[in-house]
């Protein structure tokens, strides 16, 4: 597991990220891109995923199709979850038709916004469902890179303020949620 704080140095793409009020419009729904190799970063959450995946990784470089990736918000505000329950990430799809696990290669959550919160902790598992878990708290600027595929990881309950991330997966295959209409391309403006 790694977890650089103050990860993004462009000041410019953490404002512009803060001011755009669509970032989160999308939450919780999961998009797909191809990489900057395959089509230009045409969206700021692209954008930020260059930034970070980039020439700026912090991890060893790999092979992967592209990126899933999805925003997502916890509040104790009733118009948002307040908590994510265990799991890990996975081809949801070919979990539910053929019963089979295929992950991506790596995963990764950002913090773009300034926070305010109480709770709202990633919990990362990496025995199974046992404890103790590493629990690394929702930071601005803060980026964790994890095997989410293997590791079981939670949020907990967020009691005050917003938790604000977004959550991008390496893939080496192209998941099936693509091509079976659960996971959309973003489009730019």
């Amino acid at each position: 597991m790694i977890v650089i704080d103050d990860f993004i140095q462009d000041l410019s793409l953490l404002i512009r990220i803060q001011e755009d009020e669509s970032f989160f419009s999308q939450n919780g729904k999961y998009m797909w891109w191809d990489g900057w190799w395959n089509s230009p970063a045409d969206t700021l959450k692209k954008e930020l995923i260059q930034y970070i995946w980039g020439k700026n990784s912090p991890y060893p470089p790999i092979n992967v199709t592209g990126f899933e990736y999805w925003t997502g918000q916890y509040s104790q505000d009733t118009q948002l979850p307040s908590t994510l329950d265990m799991h890990f990430d996975k081809d949801e799809y070919v979990w539910e038709t053929e019963n089979k696990i295929v992950t991506p290669v790596i995963g990764t959550v950002f913090y773009p916004l300034p926070m305010d919160i109480e709770g709202g902790y990633l919990e990362v598992f990496s025995n199974g469902n046992d404890q103790p878990c590493e629990r690394i708290q929702a930071k601005f600027n803060r980026l964790i890179i994890f095997p989410a595929g293997e590791y079981p990881h939670r949020v907990t309950e967020v009691t005050n303020g917003t938790r604000s991330a977004i959550a991008i997966n390496l893939w080496d295959e192209t998941p099936s949620g693509l091509k079976n209409g659960t996971m959309i391309l973003e489009n730019s403006k």
